[in-house]
């Protein structure tokens, strides 16, 4: 299958041999909303904390003062009324598994009118000292699940005859589930979009990730230390995590990874075929769309 891309910052062009017709995506990751009310009134005072340090963060990006809520409203609706197939949401959109963060989130996205398709990222469910295991994901799951689109872990949708695939690897690991998963999905042999929150360790993404945050936060990377993975609450890669990147480097048929998590706008090369787009942040107001046309 020949796939061609062509991107910047704000926009990609991926061209791929058989598609039948035009699909625009919307990517937004990294919303960071932090709202709380007296239904979680034990995280009231994290929330505002955090909403006040997101305030200052898009403060610094732009000049201008919002809040994270008004952000990702006033970016659905900068484009209300283009032709947007699908809403690509890859994690951290809230900071806490509040019920007032995911409805405000929900209820903006249904607003729109356009399907979307979310995965969970590190922050949606690890906050406030919760401790940073595949447990408290477990037990925060069914809180985002007005989110989610089907099963947290995984979950598919085909829009125009291209297969996007959500997976969680917001604990930085592929579980042998995930991998089967991915596996059947490829398998269908439709061109493929992977959504997920870490981005894949990819050599012209690890020095700025590291540069920024003094460690190399990325799924599979080489050369992470034990000692400071489990300072990020992450363990040595899983089997079948590197066994999940050595899947996706060989494909056929996957066209593109989405992804956040880093808060910086990154671009290059999975394999010959696919590229990673990882997404400026949307606290800044930050977006990709993403065009697969017919080549």
């Amino acid at each position: 299958m020949r796939i061609t891309h062509q991107w910047s910052d704000t926009r990609a062009t991926v061209r791929i041999e058989g598609l039948p017709t035009k699909t625009r995506v919307l990517h937004i990751t990294d919303s960071h909303v932090a709202l709380a009310d007296e239904r979680n009134s034990d995280w009231r005072e994290a929330a505002a904390l955090t909403r006040e340090k997101f305030v200052k963060h898009h403060f610094e990006a732009t000049g201008r003062n919002a809040h994270t809520e008004k952000t990702f409203c006033d970016t659905l609706s900068a484009f209300k009324g283009q032709e947007i197939d699908l809403i690509a949401l890859t994690g951290d959109i809230v900071h806490l598994p509040s019920k007032a963060s995911v409805e405000h989130i929900s209820g903006a996205l249904k607003s729109c009118g356009v399907p979307w398709l979310y995965t969970s990222g590190n922050h949606d469910w690890n906050f406030g000292g919760q401790p940073c295991t595949d447990e408290t994901r477990a037990k925060f799951w069914p809180e985002l699940q007005p989110l989610h689109c089907g099963p947290a872990a995984a979950s598919s949708r085909v829009v125009s005859g291209v297969n996007f695939l959500a997976v969680d690897n917001s604990n930085y690991q592929i579980s042998e589930e995930q991998l089967a998963f991915v596996k059947a999905e490829l398998a269908r042999g439709l061109p493929s979009v992977l959504l997920i929150h870490i981005p894949l360790s990819l050599p012209t993404l690890r020095a700025p990730t590291v540069a920024r945050w003094k460690s190399p936060i990325l799924m599979a990377d080489p050369e992470w230390a034990p000692e400071d993975r489990e300072r990020w609450g992450t363990r040595l890669d899983d089997k079948e995590t590197l066994e999940c990147m050595r899947l996706l480097s060989a494909s056929a048929n996957l066209a593109a990874v989405l992804c956040g998590h880093i808060h910086f706008p990154h671009a290059d090369n999975v394999s010959a075929r696919a590229v990673q787009y990882v997404g400026k942040p949307g606290y800044e107001g930050g977006t990709r769309v993403v065009e697969f046309l017919p080549l």
